[in-house]
């Protein structure tokens, strides 16, 4: 789901790497039925890629996620505001086994860390 994105404090910007290109598009699938985001105009159809950028807007509360089984761990790094990576990170958690490898949190923003697998 494409859809217009507030710029601001609820946007979480979400790099996926060290996996698949079928497990990053599993885990971007999931996050963009349940947010509006940029995944749709960014994906690389038939390319491969090191790195998977998007941006989900988590202004609203999100529905309950599909569990996914992922071929492989997905290192995840989600950016923004603290309360919306916090919103974003419950979702993951719900998706997924998740591992929690770095925090570094500010006042205005907080970088996440995780490792995505199959629960």
């Amino acid at each position: 789901m494409t859809a217009e994105m507030s710029e601001g404090e609820m946007e979480v910007s979400v790099e996926l790497s060290d996996c698949a290109c079928e497990d990053a598009e599993a885990v971007f699938r999931v996050l963009s039925g349940l947010f509006p985001s940029d995944w749709g105009e960014l994906r690389p159809e038939g390319r491969k890629a090191n790195v998977w950028l998007s941006r989900f807007d988590v202004t609203r509360e999100a529905a309950q996620p599909d569990v996914v089984p992922l071929g492989s761990r997905v290192t995840a790094e989600l950016q923004g505001s603290p309360y919306a990576v916090e919103r974003l990170h419950r979702t993951l958690l719900e998706a997924f086994g998740v591992v929690e490898v770095l925090e570094v949190a500010g006042d205005q923003e907080k970088q996440l860390r995780l490792r995505l697998e199959s629960r």
